[in-house]
């Protein structure tokens, strides 16, 4: 048996086969635990939750890294399976269902954000199609969760759990856009200081490979950018993607004029926006 094949059998046992027989065997005891007293919900999630963080300790203790995303996003999914088995077992109108019930929408989206920005960062085309198809079934239920907000809103029956899915709501929005918006107060910044502007000159496009949080090598790629100031040369970066690069070629931007801005206190301190598109000739 080679070893990629060895990988995906212990993988097939521990992380689908085992949780999947614990599942099984648990769920009548947990659903008669909760049948007798609804409070047995709040031993139980914690207790799901203590299993679920145990095995992401042993995984880094283990391997002596962070466990990649794939990890997190199974142990999301068996603590969405342990909220299904308790939503199914708690009275049809009793309190704790709707809470159960948006518990469970965050731990699918949180899964299937995890699962994305997986396959989002692999170099293949049809995991970057995967992560796309994964990403629009989290914009479903956000669509679906915002119809039934607006909906109590209509009917006046606006409850604790309707301001609950409205705070998932934000929060996943939020999650998601995270990178976006902590780059641009970023690029905000820089550009407050950056009172001076350059021309540049575009000298290289190069990739730059190295490891990402889960381990694995990604290429990411820039263009080197010359500028001067005051007879002085410096050199930046701008970012462009493969897409990009292949679209148009490396002669749509070598050796092409690019505007740089840079702090007159000290011009080493310069930025440029990202390349998307092909450049004018100098």
């Amino acid at each position: 048996m080679g070893k990629k094949a060895w990988n995906a059998a212990v993988i097939l046992f521990f992380y689908v086969l085992v949780p999947s027989a614990v599942l099984w065997l648990l769920a009548k005891p947990l659903g008669d635990a909760v049948l007798r007293s609804g409070q047995a919900v709040f031993l139980i999630l914690p207790a799901a939750l203590a299993a679920v963080g145990l095995n992401w300790a042993v995984r880094r203790a283990v391997h002596r890294r962070r466990p990649p995303l794939p990890v997190f996003a199974h142990g999301a999914l068996c603590l969405l399976a342990v909220i299904l088995i308790l939503y199914g077992a708690l009275p049809v109108y009793g309190d704790l269902r709707p809470a159960m019930a948006a518990l469970g929408g965050f731990l699918a989206m949180l899964s299937l954000l995890l699962f994305s920005f997986w396959f989002a960062a692999r170099p293949s085309r049809p995991a970057h199609v995967v992560a796309v198809g994964f990403r629009i079934a989290v914009g479903l239920i956000l669509f679906f969760m915002a119809c039934q907000i607006v909906r109590d809103i209509e009917v006046r029956q606006v409850t604790r759990y309707t301001w609950i899915t409205a705070a998932i709501l934000v929060l996943t929005v939020l999650v998601r856009c995270a990178p976006r918006i902590t780059a641009a107060f970023r690029r905000s910044g820089s550009r407050r200081r950056a009172a001076g502007l350059a021309s540049g000159r575009i000298e290289q496009i190069i990739g730059e490979t190295r490891l990402d949080l889960d381990g694995d090598p990604v290429t990411l790629y820039h263009a080197r950018v010359r500028y001067s100031v005051n007879d002085t040369e410096y050199e930046t970066k701008a970012d462009i993607t493969l897409h990009t690069i292949r679209k148009y070629g490396k002669a749509a931007f070598v050796g092409r004029l690019i505007p740089v801005w840079y702090n007159p206190d000290d011009p080493a301190d310069a930025f440029t926006d990202k390349i998307e598109k092909p450049l004018p000739d100098p």
